[in-house]
């Protein structure tokens, strides 16, 4: 028995999010549906889960395989039935120890959005939504760096052992696509709850509206009270990195 490490992107607009449901199009049940196809019927181990709309450039996925499965091999195979919306970006062999999410470090998210109206070939893949300077947001932004208990910051339902993360950088900068303005923001941190990343740009887009005092954006974080219930959009949210120890790799590509 083999151990293949796979890096993902993906449309999340075109599934239910990432979590297997019955009767539903998500992306670990197209991923399974896939692997049983090639006669690999192992469980799908990932370095998270995203939500409904949220996207994925670099989701990262285990799963054992019979030995006689080399790399090029499985890719070859695997590639094929996952698109267009699942894309394998690499695939590597790895030690039976190895575990997307116990095994990372770190993990990256990007958050893509602007105040103008979206055409529909745009909108599935950056939010709308209303936002005062970035001087404001990076101030907000600039509470959350460090250790803290993100008990007010997340949904309810994943059942976490404990809500305390590290997150180590969190800050924004403007992008131009052609001509369209961008704002952009980047949130690293040890791991993150469910929904963490949303209601963390939620309460930031608040206070950079003035709608939500510096002070207050404090208290909530230091568990003092709950101002802030906002979530962002998912539709510009993406999974952009997940970092590991190196090296992993046994004859990667």
């Amino acid at each position: 028995m083999r151990r293949f490490k796979l890096t993902l992107a993906y449309d999340g607009s075109a599934f239910l999010g990432f979590a297997k449901q019955v009767g539903h199009h998500t992306i670990e049940g197209t991923l399974e549906n896939a692997l049983k196809r090639l006669g690999i019927s192992s469980p799908i181990m990932a370095a998270g889960r995203t939500d409904k709309g949220v996207h994925a450039t670099c989701q990262v996925v285990a799963f054992n395989a019979p030995a006689f499965w080399s790399v090029p091999k499985l890719l070859a195979h695997l590639a094929p039935k996952l698109a267009p919306h699942i894309v394998c970006k690499s695939l590597e062999q790895v030690g039976l120890d190895f575990h997307p999410r116990f095994c990372a470090y770190k993990r990256r998210y990007r958050y893509l959005f602007t105040q103008i109206p979206l055409n529909p070939f745009c909108a599935r893949y950056v939010a709308t939504h209303p936002h005062g300077n970035l001087t404001q947001m990076q101030e907000a932004l600039n509470c959350f760096v460090g250790t803290h208990d993100f008990k007010y910051f997340c949904k309810t339902g994943s059942n976490p052992t404990h809500t305390r993360r590290t997150v180590f950088k969190a800050f924004c900068y403007p992008f131009k696509v052609g001509r369209l303005d961008l704002a952009v923001v980047v949130l690293e941190a040890n791991g993150f709850l469910r929904a963490q990343v949303r209601s963390i740009l939620g309460a930031v887009l608040k206070h950079s509206l003035g709608h939500l005092s510096l002070e207050d954006l404090k208290a909530q974080i230091a568990l003092k009270k709950r101002v802030c219930a906002d979530l962002a959009p998912p539709n510009g949210l993406y999974l952009s990195r997940v970092f590991y120890p190196q090296p992993l790799s046994k004859n990667g590509v």
